[in-house]
């Protein structure tokens, strides 16, 4: 009896501490992350610390920043200009968010900065683990996962 009561106390320890930490993120801001260009052309995601738009939701929140201009010279949005957040949806960890038509127009490179400025910006939210992006409802037919995660950005930046 005495382990039970041991283990629920750390376990509400746990809980404790963790929640602390969330609420220290939002406190200090996510970081939302942009292209940053090199010699005229993009060249990599770069972090940049923003609170959330008071009263705004955190998806749409966020989402906001990253269509928003960047406060350095030298970052760029990685979504077209124009484009805008259509519907958002959360599920057991999987954030489905649907673009208007312009994110659409992307392919290769810009694509995938455009996706993984995405993913790395919204797995910071609690309960976010994988991201799904959608245009106009549909997803994109030339992508070859439409499931993405932090982790997918990581791996992928250590290969090239």
């Amino acid at each position: 009896m005495r382990k039970i009561w041991l283990c629920l106390l750390l376990l509400a320890l746990l809980g404790t501490l963790l929640s602390g930490c969330m609420r220290r993120v939002e406190a200090q801001g996510y970081d939302v992350y942009y292209v940053e260009q090199s010699a005229g052309t993009a060249s990599a995601l770069v972090p940049e610390k923003h609170p959330l738009p008071s009263g705004r939701p955190s998806v749409e929140g966020l989402v906001d920043l990253l269509l928003s201009r960047p406060q350095r010279e030298d970052l760029t949005s990685a979504i077209p200009e124009g484009v805008t957040l259509r519907k958002w949806t959360l599920y057991n960890g999987l954030l489905t968010v649907d673009f208007t038509s312009g994110y659409g127009t992307l392919s290769g490179i810009d694509l995938t900065l455009a996706d993984y400025s995405v993913v790395l910006t919204l797995t910071q939210l609690e309960g976010v683990e994988t991201v799904m992006i959608t245009v106009d409802g549909e997803m994109l037919a030339y992508r070859d996962h439409q499931r993405l995660t932090a982790e997918d950005a990581w791996v992928l930046a250590e290969a090239s």
